[in-house]
């Protein structure tokens, strides 16, 4: 095992954490209820310096804690590497900013067409050539990233695998594209995924930055509610959610806005009560009402009973900042 190798090793699930003068490390695991993906779950804990003697005592903690845990819960499914095939990172001969995807123009009978390349399970590389003529721009594009998609997914499939930490932010990011492109009502400002795409001016670099900013918040509001299992994290209800942030976009820096621990999945009523600062959270989850709302509350349905159970550190920390900045006393 090389030095990098062995420090990849020590340092799984674990990364460093720095919020509000927080420090620390911040232990990390995703890990899967069953075989699908999309049912993605994820345990974290977090060490602070100012619990332990020393930085290092810190992350011994961390380590051990990380390590006990995967030992109690060995049934689960984790994320783990498959190798460089499957990385995010762009090849030298993209020119579209997708990974795996590329539009090609070179004259054929068929015109211009949307292709992807990828693994088989069995070994081998298939291509595959949507033609632009026949599935129009948009639904060409929509059936190479859905290939491809397809594709790593019956590669983990075989290997017994739901998916790995570096592939799945492949799968996440052809999702968010996916989604994005599914019609032509996205409210987001700025050039379309279309328009980013075929800019034979911008680098392939510069269009998966683009890409990214575009699709973040869409990323944001889904990873909220799969934390949440799609319900209101009050009382439950899968209807009318919203993905709302602890820390306001306006006040959040570019890394916090797309954090989905800087969210709550919360019904309409709630979502703007605490939005207002009428209502935040203590760290035990127990709603805080201000003194503003304490007559009408029960006319919207807020009792003051309401409790939320899932909060992890990170919540916390955001939920710290709310009650000191946003929260009406």
């Amino acid at each position: 095992m090389t030095p990098e190798e062995k420090q990849a090793k020590d340092m799984l699930f674990i990364a460093p954490y720095d919020y509000e003068g927080l420090e620390g490390w911040l232990v990390k695991i995703s890990w899967y209820p069953n075989e699908k993906y999309e049912n993605r779950k994820w345990h974290s804990k977090l060490f602070a310096f100012r619990d332990f003697a020393s930085p290092e005592e810190t992350l011994d903690a961390a380590r051990h804690y990380r390590d006990e845990w995967i030992e109690t819960n060995k049934e689960k499914r984790y994320l783990r590497s498959l190798g460089a095939r499957f990385s995010p990172i762009l090849p030298r001969n993209n020119t579209s900013g997708i990974v795996g995807v590329n539009r090609s123009d070179k004259r054929r009978k068929s015109g211009p067409l949307w292709q992807t390349t990828f693994a088989l399970p069995q070994g081998g590389v298939v291509n595959r050539k949507f033609p632009i003529s026949t599935n129009g721009e948009v639904g060409a594009l929509r059936m190479a990233i859905e290939a491809r998609r397809t594709g790593l997914l019956a590669v983990f499939e075989s290997r017994g695998v739901g998916v790995d930490e570096v592939a799945y932010e492949v799968i996440k990011f052809y999702d968010d594209i996916l989604e994005n492109i599914k019609d032509f009502s996205d409210p987001t400002p700025g050039p379309s995924v279309i328009e980013i795409v075929r800019n034979p001016d911008v680098s392939a670099t510069s269009k998966l930055e683009q890409l990214q900013v575009r699709i973040g918040q869409q990323r944001f509001r889904r990873e909220v509610l799969e934390f949440f299992d799609y319900r209101c994290a009050i009382t439950g209800s899968s209807l009318l959610i919203r993905a709302s942030h602890i820390k306001p976009w306006r006040a959040a820096t570019n890394e916090e806005r797309l954090n989905p621990a800087n969210g709550l999945a919360l019904s309409p009523v709630y979502d703007a009560a605490f939005d207002l600062g009428l209502i935040t959270f203590r760290p035990d989850g127990e709603i805080m009402l201000s003194e503003k709302i304490t007559i009408d509350g029960s006319a919207l349905g807020i009792t003051g009973r309401e409790r939320i159970l899932s909060l992890t550190a990170e919540h916390q920390a955001f939920l710290d900042w709310h009650r000191k900045h946003i929260f009406a006393q």
